[in-house]
């Protein structure tokens, strides 16, 4: 054909460029949207034939094939040293966290399988989507930079053909730029001139467009009605739309599409919402724009063939245009991201990835494009609708965390803060909160790495970017103000959520530039000063009034009024506390050094002034003074101290706290602090009040303003405050975690230390706890700062606790705090100061007066405590001129312990006496006691002789019991026992079970099962000899279980309507119990049931388990004998049409045959997984059972005789389930006669031999009819022997075993009770599942899914049942099931597991359970990590290991059917709005 030979026209074309254009001008609408729904194969055929085969004739010279093997042998490397692959969202990648340089460096799976970080300590989790694998990147990784595919072995240096080179050149550029202006073109009804066909069509597009304002089910709506197509055709276009990005709905005229649009518009238009945007495409400039998009992939698949081939794209990418006014090619595409449809974004930065970034130089070329234009990017970005991991600034991550690119561009920090200030304000405090957030990530990105060597120009650029940092902080210095609410509450609670998103997210940030400061002295002095200068600047000062003097025990206070529960208050102070961090490191360095610095005398009062605020603030709360004000306020305090924020908030209060306490006098320091308590004139003495909740409060602020002189004294495990390291502050944070009580790994912080803690082996259904030794226990503080009031009391109960059973002194003393640095040291001055000895005075009066409303315990506590460190404090160096005060002092605690210990001696005297009063009284009741006894002897002498005679008989009647038990025959033993009477668990009254009394019932539950199956996925219909005929293979049985709690039949019934008229009005009730299906939850022990089962009067001991037959009310008045009152006979009736409802799957029948077939079939399969079970636990046949495991039995199987249905064609011997027919033959009684043979055997002869039951036969000739069918199923085949017969036969025996002792109730014999019998038999078991959860990540990578070709994300699920593989929550594996629309699993589950699945999500790390089509709940995975944890959704990312105790347990779930009790369970637990559709999963 014409096309196969047209590169050698191009070839001798004068103009080469024109010629390819217009032969794309012409070809590409040929191909391309001709119809409306093109076939996908046939396209990319014609495409692949007729336009990319012939550009890579032109581009080679010759022939592909031949051109890219001499490419190969000039080059000696035919890929690219990185990996580049560019990762989906939600696919799984790695990270060292020994080898990589920052958390943003990770391996795709196939690179990390391959890598030698797969023995190191590595990360796993789920990709947000736009990055690439970083493999073979040299800055990435400290060790290990490239796997075994990528080994850097062989020079990136590529020598190429000149002449390849240049067609390559010439080609790539006008490729390049046909793709630019085809994604950025904006004339939708015209092309360029090269590319104009020469006959234009008058057919259109109408084109839909994706946006992130309209639903799913809106933009299915809007379609329906615009243009008139249906449900299934609109959903099809509308996850399309989403997919790519845009669609075309309809072909046609201009007028028909201009009427689509009208109409789409119209429907999609709202008060509130913008209409779709649609857009009307002449079908040639869809037809370019959809080719240059396929170009997209074309070029990465070119440019992965050679190393040269990359470096001339990226050239020609990069290229400076040949207009001045434009940008280069690369840059134009990055300028129209925000304009481009999500398909178009994702083909430009999927070719950026892998050319641009691939190679160092060209990737710094590409990162000066990209600051250059960051600006106009973010701002285009925030108009944007579209999420990020989908824009172009995405790549930020990709540039800003490399080290030698921030390097090389020194303007880079500078530009990004600057884009901070002019923007942040824009995003920030109006409503684009959600796109403000990742300006947050770019400064995290470019502080990463910190520079170890400083230059001047990184100095002034470092500090240009801090100041406008510290203006972005000064909007934050006081704001959302609070104001103490009196009177009436507060009507509408503000907003506060906002405030605090911005401090955690500040949070990391903060730390970093503090980090960076601390590298040079310089930096950190300067940054200092302009910290310092930036807070006072804020416009929101800390004080409105005048300074005025304050008095007390001869000290003056010269500072401003101001009652934090009347004026306005702010509990966000970034900028105060940041200089609190400067300052601690500063006073790291050497005494003088930073002193110089300082040019103007520090005000220490006013630098503690808003900090103390906040604590203060705090502390009222606390005390409930804040109370109308709402929730918001006590939310504000919780994060102030919280994990998430107190680092830099309360700790950096703390901080500036300790920092005024060391240059400020003490005794102001305290005043100061009185004051700003508003505890000043109470303990000044000037002020009182007999209001017990005023009271109440006073005594609370002072609690909390003692706990904070202590933590400002005793709180030092700061670096640079004292000398302390990370490590030490690290393992104090550790060990009182662990004292409040054992803790998993993932609540305790990320690095523990491994010589204060030791780790307990994972427990089957708990967590790896950590527990603390007994060495550290003496580290623990009670008054830990970083404690809750839960968390002070829980831990304080819990190491007394340890004390008592260790039988060490209770008393929790503190332990000794390390001393503080020289520039701290004045702290301690705080303990011997005038104020203080004077607040200990008063509140030791307080104590020994009679109020007790003055003073509380731990107000007592705290004074022992600091008063503990006066005392150790009064004989340092310089301290013992307060010794004197200290003696004071403790000459009041001395009277008032006097007055407490008269007390205690008074309550002593007292409590002695009502002793010897009880003493006295016991005695003369034990007195008359044996007068009694003594006058009423004739009562008494009988009481031995009838104990003695009772214990004769009880030993006769177990006599035949121990030496007769056979269960079947004429020596049959004796019954052990009766169900005796019985306690209804509702109305807890006593009854016996007897025949004419009123029906007593168990609680049960029904459902189908393939747990013995031995042919998976086999469906079995009734229209054959099922039911009355069970298959060999088991392939769906009837399983009956119960809980055995014991009810009356009407209590029952009761119960049954009071839950189904309550259960209807709750929310989603449905999905924990199918009221249709006369499901409810055991009163008692809340287990999931169907049905019940009414108790016969029989010797059937309560803890064996017993199976007897059920039978529906079939002919109940002529089969079943007169003697069962007709509640039993009703509740029989309940059961066993339960049991043919569920497990034939069909409505319920009175007049069915199968109903008494069910109930046998259902019998014996109980009995058969019973079995198993026991077996696979390896416990003995008879005594292992719990009473959950057992089924007690309902009807006593003499007592009925019911009709068989007839059975034509009856099936061979070889084809029916042995055991089955043992039930049901012995359920019809030998004596019932049968309308057609019941068992057939066909032998290999042709021979026929009838079993008849018509009359009984002798036991001879029994044996003998036994002995021939044995040797005639022995003819023919080799390796037969009796070993194997008896193994084959021992599962049989074992079964009837069990069923002939629930049916008889003769006890078994001792050795079937002592020990296990170990069987070599193939039983179900789960799929073998690898050790390493890192294998089946792999796996899941590989997965692809059989119905659909595109590569977005899937959801792998495996089968735990059969190990196949399943594509999950995805419409192109959806199948219909009974007219429904499901999901994978749910249709696999019916087939593999008659309704009940039990599915592995890989990539998630989740099971999820299923029982019915619409429910199911996750359950933990059965790996762990190194700590004993699950991880779902790989949050944590540790490796992962198969527990064999869990998966142990999953099995024995299943095993023992309890499958849909969990679901029932989890669902009553899990409170939730909007459930999940499992039917879709």
């Amino acid at each position: 054909m014409l096309f196969l030979f047209c590169h050698q026209k191009w070839q001798e074309a004068s103009n080469r460029g024109a010629a390819i254009l217009s032969y794309l001008g012409e070809q590409v609408p040929l191909i391309y949207c001709i119809e409306a729904e093109p076939q996908q194969g046939e396209e990319e055929q014609r495409v692949e034939e007729r336009l990319l085969y012939p550009l890579e004739c032109f581009l080679f010279g010759e022939d592909p094939c031949v051109g890219l093997e001499k490419l190969q042998q000039y080059s000696g490397s035919s890929s690219a040293q990185q990996c580049g692959r560019v990762f989906k969202e939600g696919e799984t990648v790695y990270s060292c966290r020994d080898c990589a340089i920052d958390p943003t460096c990770v391996l795709c799976i196939e690179c990390f399988q391959k890598s030698v970080h797969k023995s190191h300590r590595y990360k796993m989790h789920a990709s947000a989507g736009g990055g690439f694998c970083d493999c073979g990147d040299l800055e990435a990784w400290k060790t290990g930079p490239c796997c075994s595919q990528h080994d850097p072995g062989t020079s990136d240096e590529c020598v190429m053909d000149p002449g390849l080179r240049e067609r390559a050149q010439m080609l790539f550029h006008l490729l390049l730029r046909y793709t630019t202006d085809m994604l950025v073109w904006e004339d939708t009804s015209e092309l360029a001139e090269e590319l104009k066909p020469k006959v234009m069509e008058d057919t259109y597009f109408c084109v839909l467009y994706n946006d992130e304002h309209h639903s799913y089910d809106h933009v299915i709506y809007t379609l329906q009605r615009a243009i008139a197509c249906d449900q299934n055709q609109a959903q099809i276009y509308t996850a399309l739309i989403d997919k790519e990005g845009r669609k075309a709905v309809k072909r046609g005229t201009l007028r028909s599409c201009q009427q689509a649009k009208d109409n789409i518009r119209r429907n999609s238009e709202h008060i509130i919402q913008k209409p779709l945007r649609v857009e009307i495409l002449h079908t040639a400039v869809m037809a370019h724009q959809t080719f240059a998009l396929r170009l997209g992939a074309w070029f990465q698949k070119i440019i992965g063939y050679s190393v040269g081939l990359r470096e001339v794209f990226c050239q020609v990418a990069l290229e400076p245009a040949s207009d001045n006014n434009k940008p280069c090619l690369i840059s134009q595409l990055m300028l129209h991201d925000a304009k481009l449809y999500k398909g178009a974004r994702k083909v430009v930065h999927e070719l950026i990835f892998s050319s641009l970034l691939m190679d160092t130089e060209y990737k710094r070329q590409f990162a000066m494009k990209f600051t250059e234009l960051y600006k106009q990017l973010q701002e285009d970005f925030i108009c944007d609708d579209h999420q990020r991991n989908i824009s172009v600034t995405a790549l930020s991550v990709q540039i800003f965390t490399v080290p030698t690119l921030l390097s090389s561009m020194t303007s880079g920090l500078h530009t990004t803060l600057k884009l901070w200030k002019i923007t942040t304000a824009l995003f920030i405090f109006i409503s684009c909160l959600n796109v403000g957030w990742f300006y947050f990530d770019v400064i995290r990105y470019i502080l990463i790495s910190k520079p170890s060597v400083w230059t001047e120009t990184l100095r002034e650029k470092f500090l240009e970017g801090l100041r406008v940092f510290l203006r972005f902080l000064c909007c934050m210095q006081g704001m959302e103000e609070v104001k103490r609410q009196l009177g009436q509450h507060v009507e509408v609670e503000p907003e506060w959520e906002a405030g605090f998103s911005l401090q955690m997210q500040l949070r990391h940030i903060l730390a970093m530039f503090q980090d960076w400061c601390s590298s040079d002295e310089r930096v950190l002095l300067l940054a200092f000063q302009e910290c310092h200068r930036a807070l006072m600047s804020c416009t929101n000062q800390p004080f409105c009034s005048e300074p005025t003097d304050s008095y007390m025990c001869k000290q003056i206070l010269h500072a401003r009024l101001y009652k934090v529960s009347q004026e306005p208050v702010s509990i966000h102070l970034p900028i105060s506390r940041l200089l609190a961090g400067l300052y601690v490191l500063l006073s790291l360095w050497v005494t003088g050094v930073y002193l110089y610095a300082f040019q103007v005398q520090l005000n220490f009062t006013e630098l503690a002034e808003q900090p103390l605020r906040c604590v203060v603030l705090a502390a009222q709360v606390c005390a409930d003074m804040w109370r109308r004000n709402g929730l918001s306020l006590v939310s504000q305090v919780y994060y102030y101290q919280d994990l998430k924020c107190r680092d830099e908030m309360f700790d950096k209060d703390i901080i500036m706290l300790q920092i005024a306490a060391s240059k400020m006098d003490p005794n102001h320091f305290l005043m100061l602090v009185l004051l700003r308590f508003e505890l000043f004139d109470i303990f000044n003495g000037n002020s009182s009040s007999k209001d017990q909740e005023v009271l109440k409060q006073w005594n609370r602020l002072t609690e909390e303003m003692l706990y904070l002189i202590i933590i400002i004294v005793g709180e030092r495990y700061v670096p640079g405050i004292s000398h302390v390291t990370k490590e030490d502050v690290t393992m104090r944070e550790v060990i009182h975690l662990l004292c409040i009580q054992a803790m998993a790994h993932s609540s305790l912080v990320k690095s523990l230390p491994e010589n204060v803690i030791y780790a307990m082996k994972p427990g089957v259904s708990g967590h790896g706890l950590y527990e603390l030794k007994k060495e550290c226990l003496k580290e623990f503080n009670p008054f830990f700062y970083h404690y809750s009031r839960p968390q002070h009391s829980k831990a304080e109960e819990a190491q007394k606790k340890r004390r008592t059973q260790e039988g060490s002194d209770k008393a929790l003393r503190p332990p000794v705090p390390p001393p503080f640095c020289p520039g701290f040291s004045n702290i301690v001055y705080l303990l011997c100061c005038d104020i203080f000895i004077h607040i200990l005075r008063r509140i030791f009066q307080k104590a020994v007066e009679d109020h007790s409303s003055r003073w509380t315990e731990p107000m007592i506590q705290r004074v022992w405590l600091l008063l503990l460190h006066t005392i150790s404090l009064s004989s340092c160096s310089g301290l013992s001129h307060n010794a004197s005060m200290s003696l004071r002092c403790l000459k009041c605690v001395v009277s008032a312990q006097s007055v407490q210990d008269k007390e205690k001696a008074e309550r002593k005297r007292k409590a002695e006496a009502a002793k010897a009063h009880r003493q006295k009284i016991m005695a003369q009741m034990s007195t008359m006691q044996k007068n009694f006894i003594e006058s009423n002897k004739m009562l008494y002498d009988n009481v031995p002789e009838s104990s003695s005679q009772s214990d004769t008989a009880a030993s006769v009647e177990r006599s035949p019991l121990s030496s007769n038990r056979v269960a079947v025959g004429p020596q049959q033993g004796v019954c052990s026992t009766d169900w005796g009477a019985q306690i209804c668990i509702l109305c807890q009254e006593e009854q016996e079970v007897q025949a004419q009394a009123p029906a007593m019932v168990l609680t049960a539950c029904v459902q189908r099962s393939t747990v013995l199956t031995q042919d998976r996925g086999k469906t079995l219909s009734p229209k054959g000899c099922y039911p009355v005929f069970m298959p060999p293979d088991l392939a769906v049985g009837t399983h009956t279980g119960s809980c055995g709690h014991v009810m009356h039949a009407t209590c029952w019934q009761k119960y049954f309507e009071a839950v189904q008229n309550t259960t209807r009005n709750r929310l989603h009730a449905d999905l924990i119990i199918d009221l249709e299906n006369g499901e409810f939850m055991c009163p008692l022990c809340k287990s999931l049931c169907n049905t019940v089962i009414p108790l016969i009067p029989t010797y059937i001991h309560v803890c064996v388990c017993v199976c007897v037959h059920v039978i529906s009310e079939y002919d109940v008045n002529s089969v079943i004998r007169p003697k069962f009152s007709r509640s039993i006979t009703e509740m029989l009736g309940v059961c066993a049409t339960t049991v043919h409802r569920v497990g034939l799957q069909t409505a319920p029948n009175d007049l069915c045959p199968y109903v008494p077939v069910m109930s046998w079939n259902t019998c014996a399969y109980t009995i058969q997984a019973i079995e198993s079970m026991l077996q696979e636990e390896g416990k003995a046949l008879f005594g292992s059972l719990q009473n959950r495991q057992v089924w007690f039995g309902s009807a006593y199987i003499d007592h009925f005789l019911v009709p068989v249905p007839t059975v034509e064609n009856a099936p061979s011997i070889l084809e029916v389930d042995f055991f089955h027919l043992l039930v049901s033959r012995r359920a019809m009684r030998p004596r019932l006669q049968l309308n057609s043979s019941l068992l057939c055997l066909n032998t290999q002869m042709g021979e026929f031999i009838y079993l008849s039951y018509r009359e009984r036969l002798p036991v001879s000739f029994s044996l003998s009819l036994i002995v021939s069918l044995f040797l005639r199923l022995r003819a023919g085949v080799s390796g037969f022997s009796v070993e194997s017969v008896k193994r084959g036969v021992l599962p049989f025996l074992r079964c009837a075993a069990l069923f002939f002792n629930c049916l008889t109730g003769v006890p078994p014999p001792e050795e079937l009770s002592g020990t296990a019998v170990l069987l070599c038999l193939i039983r179900n078991r789960l799929i073998d599942l690898p050790e390493d959860y890192s294998v089946l990540l792999n796996q899941a990578s590989h997965f692809k899914c059989p119905n659909s070709s595109d590569d977005e994300r899937k959801h792998p699920t495996l089968c735990l049942l059969c190990g196949v593989m399943l594509c999950a929550q995805s419409p192109c594996c959806q199948q219909q099931l009974n007219g429904e629309e499901v999901g994978a699993c749910t249709a696999h589950a019916t087939i593999c597991g008659a309704g009940v699945g039990m599915f592995l999500r890989v990539r998630e790390c989740e099971i999820i359970l299923m029982a019915s089509k619409t429910r199911g709940s996750p359950y933990p995975a059965p790996y762990l990590d190194d700590y004993g944890e699950t991880d779902p959704q790989l949050g944590r990312g540790n490796p992962l290991h198969l527990c064999p105790e869990r998966y142990r347990k999953l099995l024995h779930m299943w095993q023992q059917h309890c499958i849909l009790e969990e679901i029932a369970r989890s669902l009553e637990l899990l409170n939730v709005m909007f459930p999940f559709e499992w039917q879709m999963l």
